[in-house]
């Protein structure tokens, strides 16, 4: 058999060859084939950008964007990309409160009006890791004179830009100049990526804890650490009432145990006290209520299960008794923890 092997035909080792050749051909094919993207729909890695992909100088390149771009839009600078430790080189002064959220980067271009207008928008695009972290930068920076859309739960609008929370994706569209004509633009391009990027969805049962009564709309906000200026209290959500012709802040934060948020609550009254806040008693049917005086206003912190609870900058004991009391019932109600 050896001898016979040593005396195959040239055209028999040709024809080998080229039906090895055609098989290799095909087998390359089929890979590329599995591997090539649809490029009007974003993969769900393909917001976390290399430096092969994202341009970190601001040099316009007009051929590439890192968005699904609607029609009338092209890009007008590179995109940059901006991570931890070069966050405040794009936005100084702001860079702490993404920090502390749990940024993990952003990505940002400028577009322009293809139809020859001076018009421009800029798109912020924060991945800060989950939607919690996400909504607290998107209610932290939330404006006054926002309008809210329905593009996601938690998206409004100005005279000259869009804010929105999709996924762990916090996203600014800011246009160059406020107007009716800068509207349209900048929603067609909002939906388009939120059409186009697969994300998880964004549940946020904890604003269901505040009672309705007397709340001031648009007013929750998630303050990731050192809320009220007490280190180590983080992952707070609190909301804005107007009651009885004043106003007041209501606040929780869920913590891992009930011991957990025992020990904080009571590390939090002793912050208060060392800065000139008074013990006082009151009544309440809360059994671990504690009640301070400091500034001339009331606050009352409590505990419910996991829950650290309270009001604040009352301007009355009753009235801060009042609102402490929706809250409580309203953990208890929700919650069912004990």
């Amino acid at each position: 058999m050896i001898h016979k092997n040593k005396h195959i035909s040239s055209r028999q080792t040709f024809s080998s060859l080229a039906i090895l050749t055609i098989l290799v051909i095909r087998g390359a094919a089929v890979i590329m084939t599995q591997y090539r993207h649809n490029p009007a729909v974003l993969q769900k890695d393909a917001l976390v950008p290399t430096t092969d992909n994202i341009d970190r100088s601001s040099q316009p390149a007009s051929d590439k964007s890192f968005l699904p771009l609607p029609p009338g839009l092209a890009p007008l600078t590179a995109s940059e990309i901006f991570e931890p430790q070069t966050l405040s080189d794009k936005i100084n002064g702001k860079a702490e409160l993404y920090l502390s959220a749990g940024f993990v980067r952003l990505i940002s271009q400028r577009f322009k009006d293809e139809s020859g207008s001076d018009l421009w928008i800029e798109a912020f695009l924060y991945d800060m890791s989950n939607s919690q972290n996400a909504f607290s930068v998107f209610s932290a920076q939330r404006r006054e004179d926002g309008i809210s859309m329905g593009i996601t739960p938690h998206s409004y609008q100005t005279s000259n830009a869009i804010f929105f929370v999709h996924g762990n994706y916090y996203v600014e569209l800011i246009a160059s100049e406020a107007s009716e004509r800068v509207v349209p633009p900048m929603k067609l391009l909002a939906e388009r990526f939120i059409h186009n990027t697969p994300t998880e969805t964004a549940v946020i049962d904890e604003m269901d804890l505040f009672p309705q009564q007397d709340l001031v709309a648009d007013t929750i906000v998630l303050i990731s650490s050192d809320a009220f200026g007490f280190e180590g209290l983080d992952k707070v959500y609190t909301a804005e009432y107007e009651l009885d012709g004043a106003g007041l802040m209501a606040y929780f934060s869920r913590r891992q145990t009930g011991d957990e948020a025992e020990k904080l609550s009571s590390a939090y009254r002793n912050f208060l006290l060392d800065f000139g806040g008074q013990a006082i008693e009151t009544q309440l049917p809360i059994q671990n209520a504690q009640p301070v005086e400091i500034l001339d206003t009331y606050e009352i912190i409590f505990v419910y299960g996991a829950y650290m609870g309270g009001v604040r900058e009352a301007a009355t004991i009753d009235q801060a008794k009042k609102l402490v009391l929706r809250l409580y019932e309203r953990i208890k109600e929700v919650s069912g923890e004990s």
